[in-house]
């Protein structure tokens, strides 16, 4: 770690050049500082150990290759040079030359190695602070398209209070409200930035934009110590996170203990002391925690990893969440007294789904054994994947009321599969789209299937979801046949009800999803699309359209890319899924939009950088 005698580097200034050998001289022939450059201001006894590592700064430079034993002598064991310095070029050439060449890396010591990792750790903690920094720079610098906000007299200096927690994401700003600086978040800046950071939606990515702007802000010292190598980036996301609700009289004084505490300490340990500090300073920041949290209290449904599903009910208050589990655990030993058989802990499962679905396991028969069905695999339709459900008469026309009011779970079955065969069991409102590879039109497949909102589904859980769809009355079935490219190739809807399940597809016609040239056959002339356009939209669409959204197209707006008033037309060729938000995003100055095939959206950003977004790809 760095020397105790070495400043905390200040997180503003600008990063030294790494393009040009270090320990050269200026421009006017004077000696660059070494700790400009990484090195750690050495006391006179150190100064050979500083000249060595100029020394082989400047070999690197001259393009000359690091041996081990250049390695070695730089000081990465125990309280050596390298050992002590700050991230900077130095140490990034250092660790380059240790960890690229094999035959260095397996030649260091033990105690070597452990220093080399250890830097690499360091450089980590930079290279986050790096990232940061520019998020930040990037999201509050002025928009040269829009006047200057006027100042916000309630934000800057002289606030006080603890800053709430933003429950809206759709207004960035105000979780930045009153920070040091008052900072202005550029409108939509999220978006433009989310496609270039590698896996990120655009949510993340205002939340990575507000989390810069705040431990800038607020946290200065542990922010200072993250770019010196000190603190990991996850002990930042703990002190954040900790003194969220704090107010803001106490903020110094947290802030200096923190980056001195997370400098020895594990993550568990500082989340610990961290808690301890803040409750301390500000015993109520947690009713405020608390009480903002409260706020986000919602129950949901959720796919595990392995494919079984969960209830997630989140911020809860605690007498109900603790009487409601007693609650369950009494259910579970009246179902155990009661002679169903199983152990306590699959009991209370039994018990929690009895009280949901208003059933009792006691008086109601059982459902088939896991690894049954009640149904047959074969048949003539050749059936075989269901991906899209959902609410497809979100933004249809308000006549269209065939479709259920709640989005279901879709699933997979074999033809004659998920047909009911008693009236026990779960039962689900869906609007259940089955998908039908183009090489198993007349044939059966593997291929897993797909709940939206829910994730993949394997065959026997896809078929579970379809015997209960087949059980309600208001369930309607859809089908989607797919390119070999797993894109939609066409779409058909069976009219009417089928409690027996779904239909034959072959005994529906199917309307074909337009690729490449439009000659706007299903064109219309009203503004707002049939219920037949609308499920070839979203069936070849089946998230919102802009870079990285997934939001349900069931749920989206059905946008003209063409806007209606300017000439455009109510055509596959300009209709597209956008999300209300990406909506909005589009209509920004400076966003621009078009539709280049019927499917195939190109975005330009304020910036000028195109992302261009595709028809869905079903199976792969």
């Amino acid at each position: 770690m760095s020397s105790p005698t070495s400043p905390d580097p200040d997180p503003d200034a600008p990063e030294p050049d790494s393009s040009r050998p270090v320990p050269a001289g200026g421009n006017d022939g004077a000696p660059e500082p070494l700790e400009a450059s990484g090195f750690p201001p050495p006391p006179d006894e150190e100064d050979d150990s500083a000249a060595y590592l100029a020394e082989l700064m400047a070999a690197a430079a001259a393009g000359e290759e690091l041996t081990t034993e250049d390695i070695s002598q730089a000081g990465f064991g125990g309280d050596g040079t390298a050992h002590q310095l700050i991230p900077g070029p130095v140490l990034a050439t250092l660790v380059h030359a240790a960890t690229t060449d094999e035959k260095i890396l397996a030649t260091l010591s033990d105690d070597d190695l452990a220093g080399v990792i250890a830097a690499v750790r360091r450089i980590g903690s930079f290279a986050a602070w790096a990232e940061l920094t520019a998020i930040r720079e990037y999201a509050t610098r002025p928009d040269t398209r829009r006047p200057a906000p006027a100042p916000d007299a309630s934000a800057g200096a002289g606030g006080s209070g603890a800053r709430p927690r933003r429950v809206d994401s759709r207004d960035p700003n105000a979780a930045v409200a009153g920070l040091p600086g008052a900072p202005k978040i550029r409108q939509f800046a999220a978006d433009a930035l989310a496609p270039d950071l590698m896996g990120m939606t655009w949510q993340a990515a205002e939340g990575q934009i507000i989390y810069a702007c705040t431990v800038a802000a607020r946290l200065p010292v542990t922010f200072a110590a993250l770019r010196a190598g000190k603190i990991h980036s996850v002990h930042l996301r703990i002190a954040e996170d900790e003194t969220t609700y704090l107010d803001d009289k106490y903020l110094a004084e947290a802030d200096e203990k923190l980056a001195a505490a997370a400098q020895s300490k594990t993550f568990g340990q500082f989340r610990s002391y961290a808690h301890r500090v803040i409750l301390k300073l500000d015993p109520d920041s947690a009713l405020r925690r608390k009480n903002e949290a409260r706020k986000d209290a919602h129950v949901r449904p959720f796919r595990e990893a392995s494919g079984n599903a969960g209830i997630s009910a989140r911020e809860l208050p605690p007498d109900q969440a603790l009487a409601s589990w007693q609650h369950i655990d009494q259910r579970a030993r009246d179902l155990r007294a009661a002679g169903i058989p199983g152990t306590l802990k699959e009991l209370r499962v039994m018990a929690c789904l009895d009280l949901l679905q208003e059933r009792d396991s006691r008086t109601t028969p059982p459902s088939p054994a896991p690894g049954t069905h009640p149904a047959g695999t074969d048949g003539p339709s050749g059936l075989s994947d269901l991906d899209d459900t959902g609410d497809l008469d979100e933004t249809g026309d308000p006549g269209e009321s065939d479709d259920p009011g709640d989005p279901g779970d879709p699933g997979e079955t074999g033809p004659g599969a998920g047909r009911p065969t008693g009236t026990s069991g779960p039962s689900l409102a869906a609007q259940v789209t089955l998908t039908i590879p183009w090489d198993t039109w007349h044939g059966t497949s593997s291929t897993p299937g797909d709940a939206a909102g829910f994730g993949l589904l394997d065959p026997e859980t896809a078929r579970d979801l379809i015997v209960a769809a087949a059980r309600h009355a208001a369930t309607r079935w859809c089908y989607t046949l797919l390119n070999p490219d797993g894109t939609a190739a066409a779409h058909a809807c069976a009219p009417g009800r089928h409690p027996e399940g779904p239909p034959d597809p072959r005994t529906l016609k199917f309307n074909t999803v337009i690729r490449g040239p439009c000659h706007h056959a299903q064109a219309q002339q009203s503004y707002r699309p049939s219920r037949k356009l609308r499920h070839l939209i979203t069936a070849r669409n089946t998230t919102c359209t802009a870079p990285g959204c997934g939001y349900a197209a069931a749920n989206c707006d059905l946008d003209h890319t063409t806007p209606w008033h300017r000439g455009g037309v109510t055509c596959e060729c300009n209709l597209a899924p956008l999300c209300r938000h990406h909506h909005r995003v589009k209509q920004a100055l400076g966003w621009w939009l078009e539709q280049i095939e019927p499917g195939v959206l190109r975005w330009r950003t304020p910036a000028g950088r195109t992302h261009v977004t595709s028809p869905t790809v079903y199976h792969q």
